[in-house]
């Protein structure tokens, strides 16, 4: 009877201790509930490291063109300041590889599409990289390992490193705070590709926020440990502290086209 008893209890702890796995978690990460559509204006502000500040206002929409193969496609405006106004910026998720990008500069005139050579590149001199705004990074070649379980903030997470095999993937690894109730990362760390040497921590800052039915990060900030620049996204709010986000409103499907790049109609 001894016997059994401590093999019942071993047995229940190997079931906890395997649980899930890294390739599980970011799955569920992966599949979390984003909306067939969302509508957002949002505030990105670059800083100095002196703290000097720059603000930049973003419309954007997504759209899942694909429900069946879970496929989404996004168009990003720079409202203001009249430097960037005008400025767009389109992405269309692809199955088994990277995105496809085009940027629309006023200045040139013409509507541009990102090469993969520039995938290491800044986003309009931000410490995001267009690989970093993909929607989905083609993960075929990845690895992703369950380090521990951790919290950070009010959130308990799992902590996953996530590496590639791929030669021109952006970094050499991954590592992810995942939290556990809602599949969403609140910190990463990116690891240089050639020194290994970590070079860009992602924080979530203040609460996920439910909105239409759905987790939503309201602040993300960018740090750039080499060069001490910082890059914060943040949803605005309008005057009653209400967010401007909408999911599942209709959006029309020819924003998401060269046409409207170069037009903005």
């Amino acid at each position: 009877m001894k016997n059994f008893t401590q093999l019942l209890l071993l047995l229940s702890f190997t079931g906890s201790l395997f649980a899930i796995d890294g390739p599980e978690i970011y799955q569920k990460m992966k599949d979390r509930e984003k909306g067939n559509t969302s509508h957002t204006i949002m505030k990105m502000t670059l800083i100095e490291s002196s703290g000097d500040k720059k603000d930049r206002i973003i419309e954007t929409w997504t759209m899942k063109y694909d429900t069946e193969k879970n496929l989404s496609q996004s168009v990003m405006e720079f409202k203001s300041p009249a430097s960037v106004k005008g400025t767009r910026f389109l992405q269309i998720q692809r199955e088994g590889r990277d995105d496809d990008q085009w940027i629309y500069l006023p200045a040139l005139g013409r509507v541009r599409r990102i090469a993969s050579s520039e995938g290491n590149s800044s986003f309009m001199g931000s410490d995001f990289t267009y690989d970093d705004m993909q929607i989905e990074n083609d993960d075929s070649n990845s690895k992703h390992v369950l380090l521990r379980e951790e919290k950070v903030g009010d959130y308990e997470c799992y902590v996953l490193e996530s590496s590639s095999a791929a030669e021109d993937a952006s970094y050499s690894k991954l590592i992810s705070w995942i939290t556990k109730d809602h599949f969403i990362p609140v910190k990463v760390e990116f690891y240089n590709k050639k020194s290994g040497k970590l070079e860009k921590i992602m924080t979530i800052e203040g609460k996920i926020e439910q909105i239409n039915g759905i987790y939503t990060v309201m602040t993300t900030r960018m740090k750039n440990i080499e060069d001490d620049h910082q890059t914060v996204l943040e949803i605005m709010r309008n005057k009653n502290g209400i967010p401007y986000i909408e999911f599942n409103k209709k959006v029309n499907p020819a924003r998401f086209t060269q046409h409207y790049l170069q037009t903005g109609k």
